[in-house]
Parts: C-alpha cells; structure tokens; sequence
C-alpha cells in the first residue's frame, strides 16, 4: 500500500511538473510569431507525420550508429589506457596532457579542425570518441586505483588466475566507475556527435535533417527533431545502464 502511495505521489509530481511546462512552452509560442517558434502542438503533429517516414529512421539509424560506433571505440581505448597508466607512471604523464586537452577544447572548434582530416561522412564518429574518452578515462582509472588493496593480497597469497582475479577484484571494482561513466557520456557523445553533423552536413544523419529545418525555417520540424533527440538520449542511456546494472548484480560489485 505504501508503495502504491509514493508511485501515486512521484506520478501527480511529474505530471505537474509537464504540466507547467507544457503551458511555458505554449505561452512563449503563443507570444512569439509562429515562423521563430513552434508550439507544443504542431510539434507533435510534425513528430507523428515524420515517425511512419523511412527518411526518419534512415537518418536516425545513420546517426546512432556511427556515435555508437565512437562511443564503443572510446570506452575500449579508455578501459585499456586507464589500465596501462594506473601500471605506468610514464605513461600516465605522457597521456595527461592529451586527456586535458580533450576535456577543454569546444566541441565546435574540434569539428572544424577534424572535418580537414576526416570525411564529414565520419565527423561523428570522431566526435563522440573525442566527447566521451576522457571522461571513461578518467573513470576507470579511478577504479582501477581504488580497487581493495587487501582483495589483490589476498588474490597474490591464493595464486588465483588472471581470470579468477578480474572477477573477484577489478570487476567488481570499476563496474560503479563504468555506470557512473555511461550516465555521464551518453548524452554528451548524441549531443556532441549531432552538433558535428550540424557542422560537417553529412547525409542521411539527424545533424543534416536538423540544419535543413533551421534553413527553411521550419520551426515544428525542428522542434520535433529536438524531442526526438531527447527521447533518443533517454532510451539509450536507460539501456546501458541497465545492461551495466545487471552486469553489477552478476558480479557482485554494489550498486
């Protein structure tokens, strides 16, 4: 009954809460010409006419797996160089810089660099490594360094296997970094990568569908574009996370 009682309460919250919103988002379009802003609306009927549309889901499919195409690659390098540096001195101080790099410069001025060595078929896939690498980095580097200094002695004392050790110690170990690192990126390598299509204009991407709305002024398209992202975002980060979280509960390593 309790239980029942919060759900009942967070739902009448959240739908308060989009309530409120939804009537901030139809006052300003109501203030402002229809032509520089769109409405709650005619942005859902632009969203439900472009759903059915093959255009759609080529563009979406062109976009998310060339960012998840980045993103996969980045948490590779990230998971094997923040293993090598937390082994390496030298090779921490060699890396450092390059990370702080990537963690300061602008998305933006990044793109316009990389579209001089990279086709803009493949801006996003450069994007979203650049976006999310640091931070898995980071991440993970900071798990391997915490991992249970008593758990690895105890592993030496017992002779356990390279195998048997990474599923006693070091998973268990960075598997909350891990999670912390994908709530993190998630969102930042669609943003990011998407903002390299604006740029880049490759074909059959959100990014090209995004800037052709912009250049028409077709406002409800590009609103019904942003909703789209937004739900993209969710979905997605809600997925791994949840794959993580299993992962968690598999091994052992709290939540």
């Amino acid at each position: 009954m309790k239980t029942s009682t919060i759900w009942d309460k967070r739902f009448v919250r959240v739908a308060a809460a989009a309530a409120f919103w939804l009537a901030v988002w139809q006052g300003v379009s109501m203030a402002i010409p229809k032509l520089l802003f769109a409405g709650p609306v005619p942005t859902v009927q632009s969203l439900l006419s472009m759903l059915p549309t093959a255009a759609f889901w080529v563009s979406v499919a062109g976009t998310v797996g060339k960012i998840a195409a980045g993103f996969a690659a980045a948490f590779a390098a990230g998971g094997i160089l923040a293993a090598l540096c937390s082994w390496s001195k030298a090779c921490r101080a060699v890396l450092e810089p390059a990370v702080h790099m990537m963690k300061s410069l602008p998305v933006a001025c990044f793109v316009v660099v990389a579209l001089i060595w990279v086709p803009s078929a493949w801006i996003s896939v450069l994007t979203a490594y650049f976006v999310v690498f640091p931070a898995v980095y980071i991440n993970l580097r900071t798990g391997i360094s915490g991992a249970d200094r008593k758990m690895l002695e105890m592993a030496r004392v017992f002779r356990l296997s390279a195998a048997k050790r990474a599923r006693v110690v070091w998973i268990p170990a960075v598997l909350p970094y891990l999670l912390s690192a994908c709530r993190v990126t998630v969102g930042m390598a669609l943003k990011a990568g998407i903002a390299g299509e604006i740029i880049g204009l490759p074909r059959h991407s959100i990014g090209e569908q995004l800037y052709l709305a912009k250049l028409y002024l077709n406002t409800d398209d590009l609103f019904a574009w942003s909703i789209a992202i937004i739900g993209l975002s969710f979905a997605l980060e809600k997925l791994l996370i949840h794959a993580i979280a299993a992962a968690q509960r598999k091994w052992g390593a709290p939540a």
